[in-house]
């Protein structure tokens, strides 16, 4: 993703603000980036970060010179990044940014960078030693959070960061962008979700692994959907807890789990949707959705359901269970 271009053309406030603090050396010592999900936060705060850095900006980074590509390579002593999207962020995680950070820069700039995307993801005792971080900063020490939900963070962290705010693009453009690189239309609906960018939906379509587990999951949802659809509940139970519950219970738990059900969301948000009379995001899939819409009792109640258990992913409980939970709530009469 040519996050550069993004930024200049959706994002026009954050791009020319930190511009202005890069040039007249007036960076704050932490940023938290706010979006909804979708905006590409974590390259954001990748970008704006390697900015610091870079051998030759121009203005913002170059993404070319030898700093920001060892960086991109992980690569860096003092550039840091740790991601909440794919597990909980636990407090020996923040302990060894206190640790590395605490010390004298390895690179000859002197500048210190680290990256907590989805802080919200973070358990308590995580959350109170960044916040001991935050409050005693040390010179050429900068961090970047990223969070989905600003009303989840402490409002002792945002007081001590400098905020801003990313802006959703239309998801109708996202969806038309994607399409025009090549992007199937129901993925690119799909996807949409996830990624507020169409050349980004592109992108993670051509990453093997990522494109594995998405066209695994959705296939796995659009056959409990076809199940439900036939009012076969027993055939929807067995397709739960033996198709989907060993497809994310793996050793990438937790980002499957939520990457399930967040796709799952959608279609019953546009189940709603119809219900309601709305218009509906996932027009490739309107036949099943509004055969569907009138043969499921409990659509708002299960739409929270989905949430509930979607907050419920850090807290490591029983994935199996959790399932079954929720698949028996969606069959109920």
């Amino acid at each position: 993703m040519q996050i550069g271009k993004y930024l200049r053309e959706n994002q026009p406030l954050i791009y020319k603000t930190f511009i202005n603090s890069l040039e007249k050396n007036k960076l704050s010592h932490a940023y938290l980036l706010v979006g909804n999900p979708g905006t590409p936060l974590k390259e954001t705060a990748m970008y704006l970060a390697k900015s610091m850095i870079c051998d030759e900006p121009s203005p913002l980074a170059c993404n070319n010179c030898i700093s920001c590509l060892r960086i991109e390579h992980n690569n860096y002593p003092d550039f840091l990044v740790f991601d909440g999207s794919k597990e909980s962020i636990k407090k020996d995680d923040v302990q060894s940014i206190e640790a590395q950070f605490e010390r004298t820069a390895v690179e000859r700039k002197g500048i210190m960078v680290y990256i907590i995307h989805l802080i919200e993801n973070m358990n308590n005792i995580a959350t109170n030693s960044i916040l001991k971080f935050l409050e005693e900063p040390r010179p050429n020490v900068f961090a970047f959070l990223t969070t989905n939900n600003e009303n989840s963070i402490l409002p002792t962290i945002i007081s001590r960061c400098q905020v801003m705010h990313l802006k959703l693009v239309d998801r109708k453009e996202v969806i038309h962008d994607a399409f025009e690189y090549g992007v199937p239309i129901d993925d690119a609906e799909l996807l949409s979700y996830f990624y507020n960018d169409g050349e980004m939906i592109f992108d993670f379509l051509r990453n093997d692994e990522e494109n594995k587990i998405y066209h695994a999951s959705k296939k796995a949802i659009i056959s409990l959907l076809e199940e439900l659809d036939k009012n076969n509940h027993r055939e929807a139970i067995f397709h739960m807890q033996n198709v989907i519950t060993p497809m994310v219970n793996n050793s990438k738990k937790q980002q499957s789990l939520r990457f399930f059900l967040d796709l799952l969301a959608q279609f019953f948000e546009d189940l709603l949707n119809i219900q309601n009379n709305n218009n509906i995001t996932l027009s490739s899939y309107d036949t099943i959705l509004t055969s569907l819409a009138g043969k499921l009792n409990h659509v708002q109640e299960n739409l929270l359901e989905i949430q509930k258990q979607r907050n419920l992913v850090n807290l490591n409980l029983n994935i199996p269970l959790q399932l079954d939970h929720l698949i028996f709530e969606i069959v109920k009469e």
